[in-house]
């Protein structure tokens, strides 16, 4: 009795699935990587796309500082992307410059502190 209602609820979730959300980055393959990150691309803006892309390219440059080949450098590419949106790439994004931006005040502020006791 159980079997038929699972069925019936996986249906329901299946039909549920369509363009209801931001298309999900597959790291799987190279191909699929590519592919999806493109169809990703198209579910935010341009002023979005912008951040997007710097956080990928600061996502290659740490991946690319631990890999000793190109095949592995893909690799750690796309599994650290595998799973995530774009507009999810992007808040993560926000919120990192923001954390980043807080601090960089603080040690200008102090810079400034430690200058004016010369």
């Amino acid at each position: 009795m159980r079997l038929p209602s699972i069925l019936f609820a996986c249906t329901l979730l299946a039909g549920c699935g369509g363009d209801g959300g931001p298309t999900v980055i597959d790291g799987s393959s190279q191909e699929a990587y590519e592919s999806s990150l493109r169809e990703a691309k198209k579910d935010i803006g341009p002023a979005q796309r912008i951040k997007l892309e710097a956080a990928i390219r600061e996502h290659q440059a740490r991946m690319f500082a631990k890999a000793d080949s190109r095949q592995e450098y893909q690799k750690l590419v796309r599994e650290g992307m595998n799973g995530l949106t774009a507009p999810g790439i992007v808040a993560q994004f926000d919120k990192d410059v923001d954390r980043v931006q807080g601090k960089a005040a603080d040690a200008i502020f102090d810079a400034k502190r430690a200058l004016g006791k010369l």
